[in-house]
Formats: structure tokens, C-alpha cells, sequence
């Protein structure tokens, strides 16, 4: 057998060393309890051997997904009729149910309700002047619809087919969606979505069943941090990797994923609605998948908080919303740049003394306000509409966008605020 050269390592060394990689990044994938408590995250117990679903739902499912990829194909009803059937009745916690692998990774079933009536989460969710980011922003950072989509193209809003509706109505588009670093690498990834939404009668209820798989495998995973997920404060580096020490150099992917949510009112004259999710994901290294159903359930638990706030406010609508974005799409470059430079001064005043953020590579970032040297233009605009968005549900807010356009610069030199950095714990 021929040697290697002194120093070069063997196959068997080199694939030694990958499986070492991938079980360690397997290991650390899970939030400790310390970390999930300080930082506002959600941990869950599922069942090791979950129950499984009906053939006849995940058939449903089937037909659903297949719909989806057949931009000729038609709607049959009755095939979905278990899976209708199914989400409208189950009232107990179906956390432990299992659909059947999809997309090369497993998937979860979710149940959740929400203080709002179908009308109004239409308002917000299928607006088009509404970002869906800003709807559950502790797992989106950023999102909106390709152009050409069917979706954009729409002479009326789907809400106004409510009052009228008899027969099903679909509409198609694609999306690009960026995540907010996850809770499992603190990774983030930008990738598409092709969805299907559908409007239908069942049982005399009007319901939306949102249909999305991932269109292709997302670009390469960047290191993030999670500040404070209830107070949605995260860090984007712009740096290829993970989050995490001895694996930092790992170039991860979001290789496939899939989703359907359906959403039921529960009486026309009653605000509230019922919220079933299916979903699936494949993630990880080197073509493999990673990810347990622990991470993607804990995943969507932090999207049902999210959507809260906006969905069931009191003080917010959907219009207001809008109107609340449409002010940001008018700022120019220069009341922008302002802005930004304000947020990234403040950001490292609040944040600079989070454990995270005191790793020589992110310090480096956010000193002297650089933090804005790696937003571009989609980033700015994603942080100015959160912004607008925290200050209307009156979240504490990094800037000011109420009072004015372009806020005044702070006072940032304060025994106040510098106890007001102190992470908690």
C-alpha cells in the first residue's frame, strides 16, 4: 500500500475527522436550559416514538404538496377532506404526532389559537404592502414575493372573497425569505419559497390552508446571535459560519423544507382562530440532515409567540400597519443612512457588553458604530420597518420613528443606559 506523505492526512483520517465534525455539531444543536432562560427561548419534550398520522390525512398532504409542483392541476376535495377534518377537530396538543418524513427530514404538527378573526389575519398576512417578516419576527428577518408572482397580480385582496365565498380559490407566487438566527447554531440563510394558497368552505367555516416548499437549497448558513428573542434583538454578522466554537467554520445549508398551515375561524361573530402547522426540514453539512423534530418544533414554538402581539393587538390593524410601512418605503437614501447610523450607534451601546458580542470577530463589527458597514439595502429596510413595528405596539425601540422621519441623535453617554446594557442573569 502506497504511504501517504509525512503531514498528509489519509482518507480514512480526513472522513474521521467529518464524522467527528458533523456528531459535534449534532451534539451542540440543542439550546442549553441557561441559555434558553436569558435569551427567551423556548424548550419543548416530544415523544420519542410519536404517534403517526392517518394514511388517509397524509394523503391529504400528499395531494396538497403535489398541487403545489402541478401549476395545472385541480383542487379535489374530497381528497382533503381527512386532513380538514383532522385539523378542525383535534383540540388536544399534537406535538406528539408525526407526519411521515417529507423533503428528506422529519416534520411536527403544531396546534395553536389565536384572538383574531380570518378577516383580520388575511389584513395582515396577504397584504401585499405588509411584509410577512413583520408578522412573526422571531424567525423571519426578512421576506416579500418575487415579481411575477400570481399573488402580486391579483385584481382584489383575498379577504374581500370572504363574504362571497362558495367555491375554493387558489393563488400561487414565490417568496425569498431570510430566517432570524436559529435557536439551535445561531445560523441564518436566505432562501426561496414557492407557495400555494388556497380559500375554502368547510363544514359551513371559512378556511386558508397555506401551502410552501423550498424552492431550491438555501445560500450559505452566516453567524448570528440571539440577544433577546421575546424583545426580537438579534446580530447578523454577515460571516459565513456558525455561531459556535470548534465548528465555527462549517458551511451549512438549509437543503429542503416544506410547510402547510391552516387557519379555521371559529365563528363569524367571534375574533378567533385555529392554527394547525405541518413541517418539515432538512438542514445541516455536507448533504446531511441534522435536524430533529425537537428543533423544528421549538422553532415554530417561537413563531406562535411572535405572532401574537400583532395578530391579537388592540391597538394595532392591519391598516395602520401598512400605513406604518409605506412611510419607510418613503424614506430616501439619505434619511435612511441617518437612521441606520443612529440604530448602529445605539445597538452597540445596548449590546456591547452581551457575551455573545464580545467575541474579538463581532466586537470588531459593532465598534464605533461599524455595525451598519455590513447592512445593505434590504437589511436597512428590514431593520427600520421592525423598528416602526416595535414603536406601534410600544416595544422599547433602538430608534426613534414616531416623532419623525429622521429621529434625533441620542444621548448615549448615560450611567442610565449603561445599566440599561447589563444582559439579565
Amino acid at each position: 500500500m502506497k504511504k501517504h506523505p509525512l503531514g498528509a492526512p489519509s482518507a480514512r483520517t480526513i472522513m474521521a475527522l467529518c464524522a467527528s465534525a458533523c456528531l459535534a455539531f449534532v451534539l451542540i444543536l440543542g439550546a442549553s436550559p441557561v441559555m434558553a432562560e436569558e435569551e427567551g427561548l423556548i424548550e419543548v419534550n416530544l415523544a420519542k416514538e410519536p404517534a403517526k398520522l392517518d394514511k388517509n390525512i397524509e394523503k391529504s398532504i400528499d395531494h396538497l404538496f403535489d398541487l403545489l409542483n402541478d401549476t395545472s392541476g385541480q383542487l379535489d376535495m374530497p381528497k382533503i377532506q381527512p386532513m380538514l377534518d383532522f385539523v378542525t377537530t383535534t383540540k388536544d396538543d399534537p406535538k406528539d404526532i408525526a407526519p411521515k418524513r417529507r423533503f428528506g427530514g422529519k416534520g411536527i404538527c403544531l396546534r395553536a389559537e389565536m384572538k383574531s378573526d380570518l378577516d383580520k389575519i388575511l389584513r395582515y398576512f396577504y397584504n401585499p404592502n405588509i411584509p410577512n417578516a413583520l408578522l412573526c419576527p422571531a424567525v423571519l428577518r426578512l421576506s416579500g414575493w418575487r415579481e411575477g408572482s400570481e399573488f402580486l397580480q391579483r385584481p382584489t385582496p383575498l379577504w374581500d372573497e370572504l363574504p362571497t365565498l362558495s367555491e375554493p380559490v387558489l393563488v400561487r407566487g414565490k417568496e425569498f425569505e431570510i430566517n432570524t438566527p436559529d435557536s439551535f447554531a445561531e445560523a441564518y440563510y436566505k432562501y426561496d419559497l414557492n407557495r400555494l394558497i388556497i380559500l375554502l368552505k368547510h363544514n359551513g367555516k371559512n378556511v386558508v390552508v397555506s401551502i410552501s416548499e423550498q424552492a431550491d437549497k438555501s445560500d450559505v448558513g452566516r453567524k448570528g446571535a440571539i440577544l433577546d428573542d421575546k424583545d426580537w434583538d438579534y446580530f447578523y454578522s454577515g460571516l459565513e459560519g456558525l455561531n459556535k466554537g470548534g465548528i465555527s467554520w462549517m458551511d451549512t445549508f438549509m437543503y429542503r423544507s416544506g410547510s402547510i398551515q391552516i387557519i379555521t375561524e371559529h365563528d363569524a361573530m367571534e375574533p378567533k382562530s385555529s392554527v394547525f402547522l405541518f413541517k418539515w426540514l432538512k438542514a445541516g453539512w455536507a448533504s446531511m440532515n441534522v435536524v430533529k423534530r425537537k428543533h423544528i418544533y421549538e422553532g415554530t414554538l417561537r413563531w406562535v409567540r411572535s405572532l401574537r402581539p400583532v395578530l391579537e393587538s388592540d391597538t394595532l390593524s392591519p391598516a395602520e400597519l401598512a400605513e406604518g410601512m409605506k412611510s419607510i418605503r418613503n424614506l430616501n437614501e439619505s434619511e435612511i443612512d441617518a437612521l441606520i447610523k443612529e440604530y448602529s450607534t445605539n445597538f452597540e451601546v445596548r449590546f456591547k457588553n452581551d457575551p455573545k458580542l464580545k467575541k474579538k470577530e463581532y466586537a470588531k463589527i459593532i465598534a464605533n458604530g461599524g455595525y451598519a458597514e455590513v447592512l445593505d439595502a434590504d437589511a436597512r429596510k428590514s431593520i427600520l420597518a421592525l423598528e416602526k413595528l416595535k414603536g406601534m405596539l410600544g416595544m422599547e425601540t433602538l430608534i426613534d420613528l414616531q416623532s419623525s422621519p429622521v429621529a434625533e441623535a441620542p444621548t448615549i453617554e448615560t450611567p442610565a443606559m449603561e445599566t440599561e446594557v447589563q444582559p439579565e442573569g
